[in-house]
């Protein structure tokens, strides 16, 4: 009932009648003839699909609103390298009859499991001063069930309840090997970074949605996470004034580059070798994930990295 995009794209499904969707955006746009025309993003359990409503608009339009719950009738078709809907019929669903989480696409690990595992790696942290920090932050209850639950990002990456708590542990546990490789890197240091860049995106997406917030739209999840852990050390009172300088800079860094949302580029080795591995699990996700539609060896179109991802035969040799 939940997993009609995974039916679409896989051609297991090409009408489709009564289905539910959660309406993840809705924009009314043009098309190259000048045609006005509904572009949504529809979400269930089993991932994200593109759909259109190109007739009867301004009545159709009127029946939803974004962030909704609907109902549709349609056709979908493969455009542009990606699977769509065409929508003939699309009207609210009620919402008493919806558990919400049940539409969400969620990590297929166990996020208790995750959670235990968050720790040790905290616990970890041979530095006591940092370790307090970090704690300082997940041990706040009504953060950290919020921060279990919250999507890593709106589409790109680990997209998906839960996704934030994966993505944290995978680049704080590549952090404790690189650590060891790199023997000149402070790996107290690049693990507490590992553990608190992305804490921000609690705040800047909606869990349900995962649209951005106001305060993610007007702030960003960088300012925001850099707020929270320099409220935390002038509280704490407890970092040197150059390792809190450190840990912020390491936030603010870890995009990498202006373009890509950094106000500050990496000017030391630990914020340079997290950016790095922050990119590695950020590409290397989705593209483990890829999907691949009947028996084609080639993947649907993964956003991240703009390529279709080639799968080969296992072939005894």
């Amino acid at each position: 009932m939940y997993d009609c995009v995974k039916n679409i794209k896989e051609k297991k499904v090409q009408k489709i009648d009564g289905a539910l969707f959660l309406v993840s955006e809705k924009h009314t746009l043009k098309a190259r003839n000048g045609t006005d025309y509904l572009g949504l993003k529809l979400k269930d359990k089993s991932g994200v699909i593109d759909a259109k409503v190109w007739n009867n608009l301004i009545h159709l339009s009127k029946n939803f609103k974004e962030g909704d719950f609907v109902k549709i009738k349609g056709e979908s078709n493969f455009y542009n390298d990606s699977w769509q809907i065409i929508i003939k019929d699309i009207k609210k669903a009620d919402d008493k009859e919806i558990k919400k989480e049940d539409f969400l696409p969620s990590t297929d690990k166990n996020i208790g499991s995750m959670k235990n595992e968050l720790f040790a790696v905290i616990n970890s942290i041979k530095n006591q001063s940092l370790k307090k920090l970090v704690l300082n932050v997940f041990e706040d209850e009504d953060f950290l069930s919020k921060f279990v639950k919250s999507p890593a990002a709106k589409t790109m990456h680990h997209a998906y309840v839960g996704g934030l708590l994966e993505h944290t542990l995978s680049v704080a546990k590549i952090a404790l090997e690189m650590g060891d490789f790199y023997k000149e890197i402070d790996k107290d240091m690049l693990v507490s970074c590992a553990l608190l860049h992305d804490i921000g995106k609690v705040y800047e997406l909606d869990p349900i949605t995962f649209n951005y917030t106001t305060e993610g739209k007007l702030l960003g999840h960088i300012v925001i996470g850099y707020t929270m852990v320099q409220n935390r050390i002038e509280k704490l009172n407890i970092l040197s004034s150059e390792k809190a300088m450190n840990i912020l800079h390491c936030i603010l860094s870890h995009h990498g580059e202006y373009e890509y949302g950094s106000p500050k580029k990496p000017k030391t080795k630990e914020a340079v070798l997290f950016n790095l591995i922050d990119i590695l699990d950020s590409r290397m996700q989705p593209v483990s994930d890829a999907q691949f539609s009947g028996d084609s060896q080639w993947s649907d179109m993964v956003r991240i990295i703009g390529k279709n991802i080639y799968s080969s035969r296992c072939v005894d040799e």
